[in-house]
């Protein structure tokens, strides 16, 4: 009896020690499914309908630290997706992201296309406040304030019908900067937040990105349904639900905004509301260079094409002749092109071709993940990226 006692007692103690170390009170862990969250947002005279998830994976002993540090560990990330997705629809990027992050927070806000009474803040010049706020408002309720905020304008941004953001500046006990990733579409909005919030945004990173070519809607339109074919190809490859994942997001997130622009320009009397959904088609071909929107007081700038991505191609934005070996002085010419304020200002860039099609920070969202963090976070070697700086 007592040598079958000895050996039940054996396996229980090699069965205990064999367990995950996942299960540790001290290692991070992130949802199956992530949690999106709509709320009413009101602003310049009109209530649009906004979405977000939420990532924090910060285990208990890193939010005691950020508490008694009254900051994070690093930057809270705040990843823009591709154009009409919903925030979920890239959630194996984003959970990678806040996984190996340092901060261990990623917010994914996203909004229907403003299209209030003043002309000036319709559309992405909108979405420049709107989509702050709602950083701001989900940071606090996670007792974490944004570092440097400085609102843009002095209208209100009434979220859930209850709180004016930009007439009450949270006070919390933990603060932090903000670092904007961009996908797509996501890039212009990263660069134009990083453009807008100088003291608070501190990197960017692009993936796939928007804003380096002058073209229309026709010819944007037409790449990206050429580039959709070829994507389609995926899901024979091991990636349908990520293809149809995306595909859906798209179609909901523009019939979406669509069908809830109908009462508004009706209550409104203002029959242009029904076109706002083009408003958002035609920001995604807006070109951005220093001369339009100044980066000069970044840390770090990162900027990830896809090997096989025909929509926003490396070739043809980046005048990269060769995209499997860039050469230094074609970076270089790149950098100078469109961030020469970042090379004045000594930031850290970093300048990458990867694997992957336009939907590669989903189907690769481990690399993807890891390049961007090492832009953003890493160190940058100077002689890799053709250029001087840090």
């Amino acid at each position: 009896m007592k040598t079958y006692l000895y050996y039940i007692m054996s396996f229980l103690v090699i069965l205990c020690l064999s367990c995950p170390v996942s299960l540790s009170a001290d290692e991070r862990a992130v949802p199956d499914k992530p949690d999106t969250i709509r709320i009413k947002i009101t602003f310049n005279n009109e209530t649009i309908h906004g979405l977000y998830n939420v990532i924090d994976v910060r285990t208990d002993v890193e939010k005691t630290h950020d508490q008694n540090e009254g900051r994070l560990k690093g930057e809270a990330l705040v990843f823009f997706t591709g154009h009409a997705q919903r925030p979920a629809d890239a959630y194996k990027f984003a959970n990678r992201l806040a996984m190996l992050s340092r901060s261990g927070v990623v917010i994914v806000p996203v909004c229907d296309t403003p299209y209030g009474k003043n002309k000036a803040w319709r559309g992405d010049r909108g979405k420049d406040v709107i989509l702050m706020e709602m950083v701001r408002y989900i940071l606090a309720a996670k007792d974490i304030a944004v570092r440097d905020y400085t609102p843009l304008t002095a209208m209100d941004v009434i979220i859930r019908g209850k709180i004016k953001v930009s007439g009450n500046p949270f006070c919390q006990s933990i603060e932090t900067g903000l670092s904007a990733v961009g996908w797509s579409h996501g890039c212009i909005l990263s660069r134009r937040f990083a453009h807008a919030y100088p003291d608070t945004v501190t990197g960017m990173a692009q993936m796939c990105p928007a804003g380096y070519e002058h073209w229309g809607s026709p010819r944007m339109l037409t790449n990206f349904a050429w580039e959709s074919l070829g994507i389609s190809t995926l899901g024979f490859r091991g990636h349908f639900m990520d293809v149809v994942v995306a595909g859906w997001g798209i179609t909901k997130g523009i019939t979406g905004d669509f069908c809830r622009s109908i009462p508004l320009a009706i209550v409104h009397l203002q029959p242009s509301k029904m076109c706002r959904t083009c408003r958002d088609i035609s920001e995604c071909t807006r070109y951005c260079d220093d001369t339009i929107l100044p980066i000069n007081k970044i840390d770090n700038i990162i900027v990830i094409f896809g090997q096989d991505d025909s929509c926003m191609d490396a070739g043809e934005q980046a005048a990269i002749n060769d995209i499997k070996e860039p050469t230094p002085t074609e970076i270089k010419a790149f950098w100078e092109r469109f961030y020469p304020s970042a090379l004045v200002s000594n930031a850290g860039l970093t300048f990458r071709i990867l694997p992957g099609s336009h939907l590669a920070p989903i189907t690769h969202n481990e690399l993807y993940a890891r390049t961007v963090l090492e832009g953003l976070e890493g160190t940058k070697t100077s002689e890799d990226q053709g250029i001087s700086g840090k």
